[in-house]
């Protein structure tokens, strides 16, 4: 079963802004937090420019935590995972091969029918995927939704890597905006990890979101492109006839292949290769 859909919009840089609306202060460091943020637009602009597509193994671990804070699997997909890079968009697709459920492999129907009512649930809660470039929030374009504020040289390493550290907060509660943790190597700029959750929770008449945490890491490949690693998403949500849902997971990003010339019609809805 393969699904296609069209992502949020991205925005492809060819100049840069110094001195935007939303300016971040000057921090008592000394350090000159637009410097930065123009560094960190050139070298996010220059790998949209190089990389065209991506390929992923990837595996997905759903399941919830007790009461010690331990995760416990319910069930792990298999998957392909499918991004093609537009200059002003991504296209995204996934292709389901394995569903393990409470330690059964499932068959091809259970499979399919399980993973469109992910991807349901997934659309209910207007849920981001990896095809998302993170750093939008930086844009000229969308500085303006945005208070971003310099939080120096983080203490802590991520990835085995000095950060940057910037907060990033939606300057109105909406759903297409968020509000985050964002931290980039200090050596080459490069997004490290974001920690972010919606500016607005879901909520409707059959469906609210309580919670929404995610975190996504990224990592270089040999070719030197920084991609996704590991996303992960914890939140708590009510539906209908139930007291509460809890919603947790894993993905994992593997053996990415890069530039392989996917055609825009591989996106489309029932197209098959």
């Amino acid at each position: 079963m393969r699904i296609a859909s069209l992502t949020y919009p991205l925005v492809a840089l060819s100049s840069f802004v110094i001195g935007h609306p939303a300016a971040v202060a000057q921090p008592p460091s000394g350090i000159d937090p637009e410097a930065l943020i123009e560094q960190i637009l050139i070298v996010d602009s220059t790998q949209r420019t190089e990389l065209r597509d991506v390929v992923f193994q990837t595996e997905r671990i759903d399941g919830e935590y007790n009461d010690k804070e331990e995760f416990k699997e319910k069930a792990r997909w298999i998957k392909k995972t499918f991004i093609k890079y537009l200059p002003d968009t991504a296209l995204f697709k996934e292709e389901v091969l394995e569903l393990t459920k409470d330690g059964k492999l499932k068959s091809a129907e259970d499979r399919d029918k399980e993973f469109a009512t992910q991807l349901e649930k997934k659309k209910r809660r207007k849920g981001f995927d990896v095809s998302l470039n993170m750093v939008r929030p930086f844009f000229p374009r969308y500085r303006a939704l945005y208070e971003i504020t310099y939080q120096g040289v983080d203490p802590n390493k991520y990835a085995d890597r000095i950060c940057h550290h910037f907060t990033v907060t939606a300057k109105e509660k909406a759903d297409s905006l968020i509000n985050g943790e964002y931290y980039f190597e200090a050596e080459n700029f490069h997004l490290v990890r974001v920690e972010f959750e919606p500016a607005k929770l879901v909520r409707s008449t059959m469906f609210k979101m309580n919670r929404l945490h995610m975190t996504l890491d990224y990592t270089p490949t040999p070719e030197g492109f920084w991609l996704p690693k590991e996303f992960s998403i914890r939140g708590k949500a009510k539906a209908m006839f139930f007291i509460g849902v809890q919603i947790a997971s894993r993905e994992y990003y593997k053996n990415p292949r890069i530039n392989s010339g996917i055609k825009d019609q591989f996106f489309e809805v029932g197209h098959d290769e």
